[in-house]
């Protein structure tokens, strides 16, 4: 018991002196814009959309990378958006994601449930190229396998969640690989961890 006390006042000691100790912001180093999403002709637009925004919210969430910089916004002049980037000391880069592969499967009920299962499999690449004169810089890939309850009654709206957490996790594969290549090794905010296949 002694012990436990013990070591739970070190902690606690720890955590205050770390508290007292600020820390320091980390300071952009990339500037993206996504330029587009690719897939086969039957993924649904919807999909592309959600991939999109799963991009735009995994790369907001690392302070390497930044995606508002003022003056320079998505679609201006790229010459112009590529001096204010050299201002910022930002290397900057239209990022575009491919979906490679997109299915969904729908399975009996787990043993015991009478709920059906609804696997969806994401495999799928973002590919970055320089701003302003479009050279390849960098890739990463990601894959995730999700599988959820559905019910008829809200087969859409569950169908839309699974997909969403598919291609959340599959994102996030690529953006930590494309992060390692580029020499980048900040977690996102709340942790980084690879995730695995899961159950939604």
């Amino acid at each position: 018991m002694k012990g436990a006390l013990f070591a739970t006042s070190v902690l606690a000691a720890t955590m205050s002196v770390a508290a007292a100790v600020p820390a320091r912001a980390a300071e952009p180093k990339f500037y993206f814009q996504i330029k587009e999403v690719t897939a086969a002709p039957e993924v649904d637009a919807s999909v592309k959309a959600s991939a999109a925004e799963a991009l735009k919210a995994e790369l907001a969430s690392r302070p390497e990378w930044a995606s508002d910089i003022g003056p320079a916004a998505p679609g201006q002049d790229q010459t112009a958006l590529a001096a204010e980037l050299t201002k910022r000391k930002l290397r900057g880069f239209d990022v575009t994601v491919r979906i490679d592969s997109f299915k969904q499967e729908m399975k009996e009920p787990r043993p015991g449930g009478r709920l059906k299962q609804l696997a969806v499999n994401v495999k799928l690449t973002i590919i970055g190229a320089t701003i302003p004169d479009a050279k390849f810089a960098f890739e990463g890939n990601g894959e995730s396998g999700v599988e959820a309850e559905v019910a008829e009654n809200r087969l859409a709206a569950d169908r839309a969640r699974a997909s969403s957490a598919a291609l959340k996790s599959a994102v996030k594969q690529a953006v930590e690989e494309a992060n390692v290549k580029l020499g980048a090794t900040t977690k996102p905010a709340g942790g980084g961890k690879k995730p695995a296949k899961k159950k939604a």
